[in-house]
């Protein structure tokens, strides 16, 4: 098993050494690869009973594009799959397109979160635990505007809002982000030099 580890850490060294080298081209693969990924975590979903929101794999791609691309082309992965959702692409939650659906706001709050999370990860990541938080913070850009766009849509007060869009996430999305961490620290040996 160790031995796998390591051929999978030299593996991902090289990884980091061809974004470093990429062509502008390359780069532009990198997004649209990122993107599509979302879309396909997006597909991953459970349907809530008492919220038209569902739960879905998208934030674990969403933390993962911050901690392995860094801010500017994690963010850029993300505008991308916003785009092309809104293009009519239908890779949002579900194989939807469009802007007037219930998640709406919280594929907005992607954006930030991707910035975010590849922020600190460059500048204040030194150990797992500080992984961890970056992840968790990241995660309140996707709340803050998935719950102002649920309000908006449904008419909903803050309460009702907080129950419906918020609260039902938290426990998992926890679980999401530590997932991340550990991916991203262990396997993809972040805080990494490629920034």
């Amino acid at each position: 098993m160790t031995y796998i580890i390591k051929r999978w850490v030299c593996g991902l060294q090289k990884v980091y050494q061809w974004q470093r080298d990429a062509t502008f081209i390359e780069r532009l693969l990198i997004l649209f690869t990122f993107a599509f990924l979302t879309g396909v975590s997006a597909q991953i979903f459970i349907k809530l009973p008492f919220t038209p929101v569902p739960i879905t794999g998208q934030v674990l791609m969403v933390l993962l594009s911050g901690a392995l691309l860094g801010k500017k082309q994690a963010s850029l992965s993300q505008i991308i799959y916003l785009t092309g959702g809104m293009s009519g692409v239908p890779w949002f939650a579900g194989a939807k397109a469009g802007f007037l659906l219930p998640s709406f706001g919280y594929i907005i709050g992607f954006i930030p979160a991707a910035w975010f999370v590849g922020y600190f990860i460059e500048k204040k990541v030194k150990n797992f635990g500080s992984c961890i938080l970056s992840m968790l913070i990241g995660i309140i850009p996707i709340y803050l505007l998935g719950a102002v766009w649920f309000s908006f849509i449904f008419g909903t007060g803050l309460r009702e809002t907080m129950n419906l869009a918020v609260f039902p996430f938290i426990p998992l999305d926890i679980v999401k982000a530590y997932i991340a961490a550990y991916i991203a620290f262990y396997f993809f040996n972040i805080p990494h030099k490629y920034y």
